[in-house]
């Protein structure tokens, strides 16, 4: 299992999609890689008759699915799913979801003022949210009748779920810290060396990356390279090398049984303290505790 953007709908006028998903569940287990996006994810989990028992974890944070969970994700945040049937029957994992972009928020926003909340909701989304019983229940059944719909009338059923999110009050942030991809800048150079920076750190973020080798492949100043990082991360560029890294050994823990400190060595970090020391200010666990929990 490895960290991986997923990459939802390349087409320059993407909105916004609704999926349906039914996943056969392979010798009582279902997991989803660990993977973040550059678009909003809307993920509803169904199990009517209660034949799962599954986790969600999104950024630092672990918790339980049910019936009726209702999650959003935001750009940048890595997330996935795993769990097991506990039903001897055979059952199929079933999942809708609705990816959205950010620009057609932002035109959402202007086209309805009224809805100032949905700026909030984008900020919080960097966290992750889950969402009261009455707006999961209320967006649940949206979905569903969305997915029979043609697209155009699948518009207003969509607008409807996404305001809903916003006005719910008793929505709660998953993860203690947010992981966020700003919008790509209409500067194409910009995008490029974003582009070229997340390929290097994917091939490199084992080794001792340091900023002036990073700014020689991309011909930039170190000064520039900083703030390139702040603009689209929203965040340093040593702790978005921490978030990256820690990503890669929470897939280490979860689908290998290697020794924690070989984890360490092989994404990058050196000393088993500090590894066990940032790992723990990011996921409120230690490594082991995260392992025997995923398990």
């Amino acid at each position: 299992m490895k960290l991986f953007k997923e990459h939802v709908l390349n087409l320059p006028n993407f909105d916004w999609i609704v999926r349906e998903f039914h996943c056969r569940v392979e010798d009582n287990e279902f997991a989803c890689s660990w993977h973040y996006h550059s678009e909003y994810e809307l993920v509803l989990y169904l199990d009517p008759d209660g034949a799962f028992q599954g986790s969600y974890f999104a950024g630092d944070a672990i918790g339980d699915i049910h019936h009726n969970s209702l999650f959003l994700y935001g750009p940048g945040l890595p997330h996935m799913v795993a769990g097991r049937s506990v039903k001897v029957e055979q059952s199929k994992h079933h999942t809708l979801i609705i990816w959205f972009a950010h620009h057609w928020v932002e035109r959402l926003i202007a086209l309805i003022p009224e809805a100032r909340n949905l700026k909030r909701l984008l900020d919080n989304s960097a966290y992750g949210l889950s969402f009261s019983v009455e707006v999961a229940l209320k967006v649940s059944e949206l979905l569903k009748q969305a997915t029979s719909l043609d697209r155009h009338q699948q518009a207003v059923k969509v607008i409807e779920i996404v305001v809903s999110l916003a006005d719910d009050i008793e929505a709660k942030k998953l993860s203690t810290t947010p992981y966020r991809i700003k919008p790509l800048s209409d500067d194409s150079e910009f995008n490029h060396r974003i582009e070229r920076a997340t390929r290097y750190i994917e091939k490199h973020y084992g080794d001792a990356i340091k900023i002036a080798d990073l700014c020689k492949r991309l011909h930039m100043s170190e000064s520039s390279a900083y703030r390139m990082f702040e603009k689209h991360y929203g965040m340093s560029f040593s702790d978005h090398i921490k978030q990256y890294r820690i990503g890669k050994a929470c897939e280490l823990l979860a689908s290998t049984n290697l020794p924690v400190s070989l984890v360490a060595e092989k994404t990058g970090f050196k000393n088993i303290s500090n590894f066990n020391r940032q790992f723990k200010e990011l996921k409120t666990m230690t490594p082991s505790d995260f392992r025997r929990r995923f398990n």
